[in-house]
């Protein structure tokens, strides 16, 4: 090999491991109005989006869960349809043997353009680690399920449909290797040759999927925020806030919801702000004679101060 191939493979390498660093990021959160992230193994993420958005509440309260049936190949899968968490079906991370080195997308359409009618036998498919026919997360009404995944043995990230189908592409048949074709999507397209992260592929699904196209994406459902749990709230405003964070500094700027992830940042550090002051007063309630961090709270109103 080469050294300039050798220098290339190490950096895909690299650029893979960072997306699947932030597949992880994205996975341990909650509270986005039009989608929810859940992370299934190392190297896969189930991705639940609204389809039409008529004041629909937030993916945070519960549209993804376990099916009461499961596949053959399925070990000990348990789901508590009570809880914002579900159990989802955790399989192998690495595709099938006798499966093809390289898959062949399938092409997604907006939703202004006309089906494209595929011939199954055209084309190789590609079955994921986790096929669309053993798939046990099912999503709730006004939802379709979308599988992300970063396979190390294919190098690169790639998105499957895993629910509504029709409603996306034409996919010419029921056979489950034509259900299972990656999509191609212009954010998978461009991680070759360009610093595509994991919030350009959610933001082109949310804006493919959802009607009518929101013109922020990444929107949170404040009310859905404000009702957890003072602890639980903390700990979810403090992740989203670093991963909008994040975007604000890496993202594109000239993507059109940019703008509107920068306003979605304010409210919801202040938030984050007072969930923790309101801890520190709830920890005080408890312990009076505890006030060892008192220079500590006085540095929090100073920040919430300048927060509001």
């Amino acid at each position: 090999m080469s050294s300039s191939a050798s220098k290339r493979e190490k950096e895909q390498k690299r650029k893979l491991q960072h997306f699947l660093s932030d597949l992880a990021l994205l996975g341990s959160l909650q509270g986005f109005k039009y989608f929810q992230p859940w992370l299934r193994g190392k190297e896969e993420l189930l991705l639940t989006v609204v389809n039409e958005d008529l004041g629909w509440r937030s993916p945070g309260f519960m549209v993804s869960r376990a099916s009461s049936s499961s596949s053959a190949s399925s070990s000990d899968i348990s789901s508590n349809s009570s809880s914002s968490s579900p159990s989802l079906d955790s399989r192998s991370s690495s595709p099938l043997p006798g499966e093809p080195h390289g898959p062949t997308d399938i092409q997604s359409h907006t939703k202004t353009e006309p089906h494209t009618h595929r011939d199954p036998s055209s084309e190789d498919h590609l079955l994921p680690a986790s096929p669309s026919e053993r798939e046990i997360a099912v999503p709730e009404v006004n939802c379709t399920l979308f599988l992300l995944a970063g396979y190390v043995k294919y190098g690169r990230p790639y998105a499957w449909i895993r629910s509504n189908h029709e409603r996306l592409v034409n996919i010419g048949g029921t056979d489950s290797m034509v259900r299972d074709t990656p999509m191609k999507l212009k954010s998978i397209t461009d991680w070759q040759t360009h610093g595509v992260r994991v919030w350009d592929v959610v933001s082109e699904l949310v804006c493919l999927c959802t009607v009518p196209s929101p013109c922020n994406p990444f929107a949170l459902d404040m009310r859905y925020i404000k009702s957890l749990p003072l602890p639980d709230r903390f700990l979810v405003t403090g992740a989203l806030l670093n991963f909008l964070e994040t975007y604000v500094v890496y993202g594109n700027r000239d993507e059109t919801h940019y703008d509107k992830v920068v306003e979605e940042v304010k409210p919801l550090r202040r938030l984050h702000v007072q969930s923790l002051l309101e801890l520190r007063q709830l920890r005080e309630t408890s312990n009076p004679g505890v006030d060892e961090l008192s220079g500590e709270q006085s540095l929090y109103k100073d920040i919430s101060q300048t927060c509001n």
